[in-house]
Parts: structure tokens; C-alpha cells; sequence
């Protein structure tokens, strides 16, 4: 039986933020670690920006 859980987006925004940091720096220090880090870092800026897009309110269009 499968539960249903709410996702704190918030929170998975701070970690995804928190490895996209980590990765950065760690890409900084060698250009061996950025090769193998961007296509990372290419996909946690995608779900960055896909859970931004969840978190904003929605604005209702009000006919007249």
C-alpha cells in the first residue's frame, strides 16, 4: 500500500540548491572535476528552476 506524502518544495529547493554549490566549488578547483560536473550541474539548474516554477503563485485571470 503506497502512502501519499506531501513534497516540501522548499526544502528540496535548499538541497538542490546546496549541491549545485558544492559541485560548483569543487568544479573551481579543478578543470578535471568541472568536465565531470556540468552535465550535473546542467540538470539540478533544471529542477531549480522547474521547482521555483511550482513554488510561484499562480495569478487568476479574472473575466469581465
Amino acid at each position: 500500500m503506497m502512502v501519499n506524502r506531501e513534497i516540501d518544495y522548499d526544502k528540496l529547493l535548499q538541497n538542490i540548491e546546496e549541491m549545485i554549490n558544492t559541485l560548483e566549488y569543487d568544479s573551481s578547483r579543478s578543470g578535471g572535476k568541472t568536465k565531470l560536473n556540468c552535465d550535473k550541474l546542467y540538470y539540478l539548474y533544471q529542477l531549480q528552476q522547474r521547482y521555483h516554477s511550482l513554488l510561484k503563485p499562480k495569478k487568476e485571470v479574472i473575466k469581465k
